[in-house]
């Protein structure tokens, strides 16, 4: 066996769980990968069932998708945030991981972010634009895509239009 590389230690930011090296961007980019969130789902009793899946507030604003995944009984989570007042993509998955362990006590979820950009929802017009990307945790490939397809679900019984695209910051 061959000794391991530090470099093949994904390693993430404890404040803002940003990806710090390339083998923690390959593990983000494996993350919103359909298979593996239908292999990863949260086990039976798991907290993160609890969780809801997005939560965008109107306007534009924005957003980071987050990795959430229980350490307690296993399985993970893909969760997107969008929430009014957030001045920075930290800021929106620090208050995720503020509420979350306020609700179910400290630590007891562990939370990645995979990428961010920004949402755009129209309530009266019924639309959400998914777009860009974030700064500090850069462009992450397929994030847009990933976010517009679960706010799509999530918003499927309400007649959204949904769209996206990796262009524009």
């Amino acid at each position: 066996a061959r000794d391991m590389n530090l470099e093949d230690v994904p390693k993430f930011c404890d404040h803002t769980g940003e990806a710090l090296n390339a083998a923690a961007l390959a593990l983000v980019r494996e993350a919103t990968s359909v298979e593996y969130i239908a292999a990863h789902a949260p086990a039976e009793g798991s907290i993160l069932v609890d969780v809801p899946a997005i939560d965008v507030a109107s306007g534009r604003h924005k957003y980071v998708l987050v990795q959430l995944s229980d350490p307690h009984k296993g399985g993970a989570k893909l969760v997107v945030r969008a929430y009014a007042g957030c001045a920075y993509h930290a800021d929106n998955y620090g208050k995720l991981m503020r509420d979350l362990d306020r609700e179910f006590g400290a630590k007891a979820v562990v939370g990645r972010v995979i990428g961010g950009g920004r949402i755009e929802r129209d309530d009266e017009r019924r639309e959400v634009y998914v777009y860009g990307y974030s700064k500090t945790f850069g462009r992450t490939p397929g994030c847009n895509e990933r976010t517009a397809a679960m706010i799509e679900d999530y918003l499927a019984s309400q007649s959204y239009a949904v769209r996206w695209s990796d262009d524009g910051y």
